[in-house]
């Protein structure tokens, strides 16, 4: 009987520590989901999310594809900046893109996305199979 309750208390313990070990997986549970795609400004510590994936602006600047509860990253813009923030640009004229802009830097970086003709994009999302689109270009994907 104490085996029993040593082994249950050893297992409470161990999952207590794989949360407190785990980073990413305790920032996807205070997401602020602003829904699956975004036409303007994502803001630092924001995300668009579609089931366990979801795409964050992180407080470092870096704007990174994640899935689920594991938290594990499968696309990084690779931008560093304090308090960034990420702005889709439908650009009708080129190609649409999103720039990632820190205050004290400017801008640290732009991801080119695709229009389809005759069609124009008119944001960047990230879908339920896990892929970051920009228009009708697939920048990542989990």
């Amino acid at each position: 009987m104490f085996k029993r309750r040593l082994f249950v208390a050893l297992g409470i313990a161990g999952v207590v520590g794989a949360t407190v070990l785990n980073p990413a997986a305790a920032q996807a549970a205070s997401l602020t989901c602003i829904g699956t795609s975004f036409a303007g400004t994502l803001g630092t510590d924001q995300s668009i999310c579609n089931g366990n994936h979801y795409v964050t602006m992180q407080t470092n600047g870096d704007l990174v594809l994640r899935e689920g509860p594991s938290g594990r990253a499968c696309y990084a813009s690779g931008t560093r900046g304090a308090n960034a923030a990420a702005t889709f640009n439908q650009n009708i004229v080129g190609t649409p893109y999103v720039d990632i802009v820190s205050p004290s830097q400017g801008r640290i970086g732009r991801i080119m996305g695709a229009h389809r003709t005759p069609h124009l994009a008119t944001n960047a999302s990230v879908n339920s199979r896990g892929e970051f689109w920009i228009g009708y270009k697939k920048i990542g994907y989990c």
